[in-house]
């Protein structure tokens, strides 16, 4: 589906993945296990090669966004880029398995039995990093969710690319911030930090793009998390 101009949401195992096209095309996240097919689908439908998809950015390190990971870099050659942190947890092959959402039991079967072996693979991507990426693309460390986690922002036409730290469920906008008490607390730096950028389309790890007063929204959910 196509969100934007240039950019393209794709329904991965699990989660959804976002294409971005140019010359060379830019993936943000990677899906569950069994993604690749699907995103691979995607690009040639786009009138694209595998190879001419040349990086690969993640949002952080859950299987629902990197299981898909070794079957893309296979097919593609593409670099990956992250934070230092995810790229620590890919390489020593510590994948976290708890996912959210999982649509069936069969699909939580197929991510319990997926194998998560090291890879050695990424470059290091340091906060407020703005990539040459239709126009500029911000990377931006949240954690909250978990502390790998980034967000992405992309200029013009700002859109936030929010990874987990944010879903959208029945229509809503949510914050998704771990357990800790911390994770609350970085949570709701990065929304307000966020909401600054106002953005005009969130497009979640989970669930539909949001345009409704996203940056209204944004504070109100931090001002709740302070609650």
């Amino acid at each position: 589906m196509q969100v934007a101009p240039g950019v393209y949401a794709i329904r991965s195992v699990s989660s959804t993945a976002y294409l971005i096209g140019g010359v060379e095309l830019t993936l943000i996240d990677a899906g569950g296990p069994g993604s690749a097919r699907r995103i691979l689908s995607y690009v040639q439908r786009l009138e694209h090669s595998p190879h001419d998809l040349t990086r690969v950015l993640l949002t952080h390190v859950d299987l629902d966004h990197v299981g898909g990971l070794p079957a893309m870099l296979e097919a593609t050659g593409a670099r990956v880029m992250a934070h230092p942190e995810a790229l620590r947890r890919i390489r020593a092959g510590q994948v976290p398995r708890g996912e959210r959402g999982l649509s069936s039991t069969w699909a939580a079967l197929r991510h319990l039995l997926a194998p998560v072996r090291p890879l050695a693979v990424g470059e290091p991507i340091a906060d407020g990093t703005v990539l040459p990426i239709l126009g500029g693309l911000e990377a931006i460390w949240t954690g909250g969710h978990s502390p790998d986690h980034m967000a992405y922002f992309l200029e013009q036409p700002r859109l936030l690319f929010s990874g987990d730290l944010l879903q959208v469920g029945r229509g809503h906008l949510q914050a998704v911030p771990g357990i800790a008490p911390t994770e609350r607390t970085e949570t709701v730096a990065a929304l307000r930090r966020l909401a600054e950028l106002d953005p005009l389309v969130v497009l979640p790890g989970h669930g539909p793009p949001y345009r409704d007063n996203i940056a209204l929204r944004l504070v109100r959910l931090a001002e709740i998390l302070e609650e």
